[in-house]
């Protein structure tokens, strides 16, 4: 019996030793680039598109609303009138690519960053389902968010298409909305900085 409490101490104390004279395992970090990077499944957050004039261009077409063109493309020639742009063969020739954002925070607040991270849109936010959102009291989209990036698809009435067609040269809700969801890019999660 004694002989087999020896042995036993003997065998613990041995992978004991091991165990002390081991290196250290280091923690592997995950990936920062990996498939599920920044993945998140809330709106809540800061996202950052690149958005092209072509793209919004495209985005106010799918909606019916060619006509109004030179004002969603205003922000790419802030000297230009809106005669100016609509005289042109191509309303984006020379237009450069510009960052823009969204956030969205945890008490509900919603508002856009320009190129230069200045706010220029600001507004309150609600979530109606798990896939629709409404910005202030009427404007409403459905969004959809896989890995790090979000998606938006305006919502817009018969009613707001038609103000719009009828108000072409003013900033309406219809334009707001195909400005903020620019139909058919992707809106990639980037640090809150301060912003959500």
């Amino acid at each position: 019996m004694r002989r087999i409490a020896l042995g036993l101490l003997a065998l613990m104390l041995g992978a004991l030793l091991t165990l002390m004279t081991a290196p250290a395992a280091q923690a592997v970090p995950p990936p920062e680039n990996g498939p599920h990077a920044g993945a998140t499944d809330s709106i809540i957050g800061r996202w950052e598109a690149l958005r092209k004039c072509s793209d919004m261009v495209r985005a106010v077409d799918i909606q019916g609303l060619d006509a109004l063109e030179p004002i969603i493309v205003g922000d790419y020639f802030p000297n230009a009138t809106l005669e100016e742009l609509a005289a042109k063969d191509d309303v984006c020739a020379g237009a450069k690519p510009q960052l823009h954002y969204h956030f969205f925070t945890t008490d509900g607040f919603f508002g856009s960053l320009d190129q230069h991270e200045n706010q220029v849109d600001d507004g309150t936010y609600t979530v109606v389902d798990s896939n629709t959102i409404r910005i202030g009291d009427s404007e409403t989209f459905d969004f959809r968010i896989q890995g790090a990036t979000l998606q938006l698809t305006p919502r817009i009435t018969e009613e707001q298409r038609q103000f719009a067609l009828s108000h072409p040269t003013e900033f309406t809700e219809a334009v707001h909305m195909v400005a903020v969801a620019v139909q058919g890019i992707n809106w990639k999660h980037v640090p809150c900085q301060g912003w959500c």
